[in-house]
């Protein structure tokens, strides 16, 4: 019921505790022109369920107020100058009970701002997720959760496998109508091969290259680049090889395993070109084998990359996680070198990824596409 008190003042919000409530009340002046008050009903701050809330000047002063519904002045002509109105309590540790449909979302924005800025951790999951019910009802609480740290996240890295890059249509090699479907890739993409088998690794190499020709960044990587331009994310460190971080914006991106873009001599490591590689020619310096510049099964890892993303990952209290199995060592590693908080994103959850603070299962892109709408 959004109807109050007559003379067509709606709810805007109604927060409180048994023992009384704070309403924001508003009146629709003109479309889309609104006058707000406020109406404190009697308080009881012993009733709010948050042990973890400790008493300030505000909460005292509203302890003091016996009359209910009548203080009803400081009218505000804006929005802004309406959330103000609430700023002399505590109102986002209070319970919400009702929010006007038309204004869910500017009650969201404000509750982030407030939270961020006077609270922090000290309000918890379960009454964001009260007020998320309220402000957010067609977003799960898992994205909410998840838009909600990020937003207040100093510093955020993410990492990112495999599943990262299959919306981008990127061929399985080893699904049923691939070339691939009797060979293990883990068996081609080795040293071994490149040594002694390496008609089959060119060929592998090559028709993975040639594949990624008709793959563009998804929605997804273009999301991840606007976060790190917004500041939201400080650093993605990746196990894929396509280089569609780079190619969808972001700039501090670590390749753990390589770049498939580049290429060198297994020889001399002498840089050479793609079109060398394709054509299967020898180096030009001294007619050894030419390869991507991917890292292969039994090869360290780039000593820059790894310590770089190492780096990230330890002073991040944000890591964010997705679409890798983190099979693979030693990046499998990284998101346990952060005290922060853990979020693991994937089309599919294994026992070993249970030690996450928060799971999501899905597609990256279409998760990311929700929690970017919130942030």
């Amino acid at each position: 019921m959004n109807k109050a008190m007559g003379n067509d003042w709606q709810t805007i919000i109604s927060l409180g505790a048994e023992g009384g409530s704070i309403t924001l009340l508003g009146k629709e002046q003109h479309p889309g022109q609104w006058v707000f008050k406020k109406a404190v009903n009697e308080m009881n701050f012993d009733d709010l369920e948050d042990e973890t809330f400790q008493p300030t000047e505000s909460t005292e002063e509203v302890r003091t107020l016996k009359s209910p519904l009548s203080n009803l002045g400081n009218e505000a002509t804006s929005w802004e100058k309406a959330i103000k109105l609430l700023d002399h309590y505590p109102w986002p540790m209070l319970n919400p009970r009702e929010i006007h449909p038309a204004f869910r979302k500017r009650v969201w924005i404000a509750l982030q701002k407030e939270v961020k800025e006077r609270y922090g951790d000290r309000i918890d999951s379960y009454r964001l997720n009260k007020w998320s019910k309220l402000c957010l009802p067609e977003y799960a609480p898992k994205i909410v959760t998840l838009s909600t740290w990020l937003k207040n996240s100093t510093h955020t890295t993410v990492l990112t496998g495999a599943g990262m890059s299959t919306e981008s249509n990127i061929p399985d090699f080893r699904s049923k109508e691939g070339w691939w479907n009797n060979i293990d890739p883990r068996t081609v993409a080795t040293t071994d091969a490149l040594r002694n088998n390496y008609d089959l690794f060119h060929e592998f190499y090559s028709m993975r290259i040639n594949g990624l020709r008709e793959c563009t960044p998804h929605k997804g990587h273009e999301i991840l680049a606007d976060w790190e331009h917004k500041g939201h994310i400080q650093a993605i460190a990746t196990q894929n090889v396509d280089g569609f971080h780079y190619a969808a914006g972001n700039e501090n991106v670590y390749e753990l395993h390589g770049s498939i873009h580049k290429f060198r001599c297994e020889n001399c490591a002498k840089s050479a070109e793609e079109e060398d590689f394709l054509s299967k020619s020898n180096c030009k310096y001294c007619g050894g084998k030419l390869r991507p510049g991917v890292v292969l099964f039994g090869e360290m890892l780039p000593e820059g990359s790894w310590s770089e993303s190492l780096s990230h990952f330890r002073k991040s209290d944000l890591v964010i996680v997705i679409g890798t199995s983190l099979e693979v060592y030693p990046a499998s590693q990284l998101p346990q070198m952060t005290n922060g908080k853990t979020v693991y994103i994937n089309v599919e959850v294994n026992a070993h990824n249970h030690n996450f603070d928060l799971i999501i299962e899905g597609k990256a892109g279409e998760v990311m596409k929700l929690v970017d709408e919130l942030v």
